[in-house]
């Protein structure tokens, strides 16, 4: 039996509706949450001026509804594309820079000039990719998107309004990543080129819904691009204030890169970097708390237990803490992982009177390069906790 203040959050726990609205679908982030879920849960557990953490931020889900529902919120995430995404996401732009977007998209759409000159971009992202068992023509056809890439990236240098850059920026990966990533056979470079106009304008009208919720927002929300191993340091948090956190940590035994792009077997790429002109980790590890050589969970519980003691310490009676987390191996890793939190001084509160509340999840077709079997769809778990 479901507890009756729990149903709704419950409910959409389980909600299987694809990811619309506001600024959400600004760039595919890899495993994030439904964004029905976390507005249900903000509501549930706090109300509004009260501040709430996502220490694994991902692409911002937790953030966006949060600044929607008038609360303030910290989003923590170690991987600087999660931290890129998401300030643009909730960049609020003026008449003056929404025009400079949409001539640009429009130009850009229309002046695609692939015959320029290689650069160190080109040279660079192709390097990062396996021609293996791509033929002649979707090896031109590559090449050439790889080409127009350089091209925009290059324009993009002539623009000085930051918040107009990074927008364009965050364009440009959008169009690459819809254009190359899973894509059999890889198109020619006008599908790229069209992408350019019609999803600047789809970004926009995403922008331009949530424009409301962002004025005076500037003391709502605070983006760190850093680890949560010193999440009781920040600034923000160190009042013991936070009433919630929610969030989706790194999966347990899915050794996963959330830059990931599957481009025909090379599934870990630096390519998103080096478009958003963002250094490239020498840690390959640090979005998923292990090396993908490591079958052991050893380092993945140690970081994760180091974490939540650090949680631990920002926290008060009334934290709450709210996780969907995903276990798809039965060798005792949910049961370490719920020791885990117990041993980091947090007690598990029940959202059903018998059980617990699972969920599957479709189409996370990325996870079987991962886990053996079949797993067309990820088994999470909704885990609620405060302190002992």
């Amino acid at each position: 039996m479901i507890i009756k203040k729990f149903l709704n959050l419950i409910e959409a726990a389980n909600d299987k509706s694809s990811v619309r609205g506001y600024t959400h679908r600004f760039y595919n982030y890899p495993g994030g949450f439904s964004p029905v879920f976390v507005e249900n849960a903000i509501k549930t557990f706090t109300k509004k001026k009260d501040l709430v953490l996502d220490p694994f931020m991902g692409g911002g889900t937790s953030l966006i509804e949060a600044v929607r529902l008038n609360r303030k919120i910290v989003g923590i995430d170690l991987n600087p594309i999660a931290s890129f995404v998401t300030k643009v996401k909730l960049s609020k732009l003026s008449k003056a820079q929404i025009n400079k977007i949409e001539l640009w998209a429009f130009l850009m759409s229309q002046n695609l000039h692939y015959k320029i000159k290689t650069n160190h971009f080109y040279n660079e992202a192709l390097s990062l990719i396996n021609y293996k068992n791509l033929g002649r023509r979707e090896i031109f056809n590559l090449k050439t998107i790889i080409k127009g890439t350089s091209f925009y990236l290059e324009k993009l240098k002539e623009i000085k309004d930051k918040k107009v850059k990074d927008f364009l920026r965050l364009l440009v990966l959008r169009c690459l990543h819809s254009t190359l990533h899973n894509t059999r056979p890889i198109p020619d470079f006008h599908v790229f080129r069209r992408k350019i106009r019609s999803n600047s304008l789809d970004m926009l009208e995403g922008m331009s819904s949530l424009d409301k919720y962002l004025v005076n927002s500037r003391n709502k929300f605070s983006i760190y691009s850093k680890s949560s191993l010193k999440a009781h340091k920040t600034k923000e948090l160190k009042s013991k204030k936070v009433k919630l956190i929610v969030t989706s940590p790194p999966y347990p035994g899915i050794n996963i890169s959330y830059s990931r792009w599957q481009i025909h077997g090379r599934r870990n790429t630096a390519l998103p970097y080096l478009v958003l002109g963002i250094p490239v980790p020498e840690n390959k590890s640090i979005f998923n708390f292990q090396s993908p050589r490591n079958r052991s969970y050893d380092i993945y519980f140690d970081k994760l237990e180091k974490i939540f003691k650090s949680i631990r310490k920002i926290c008060s009676k009334d934290t709450v803490i709210l996780q969907l987390v995903a276990f798809n191996r039965q060798n005792g890793i949910f049961e370490k992982y719920l020791k885990t939190l117990e041993d980091c001084g947090f007690k598990e509160l029940k959202l059903k009177k018998q059980g617990r509340v699972w969920r599957k999840v479709p189409n996370r077709s990325w996870q079987a390069k991962f886990v053996k079997g079949d797993i067309s769809s990820s088994n999470e778990v909704l885990l609620l906790h405060k302190l002992k």
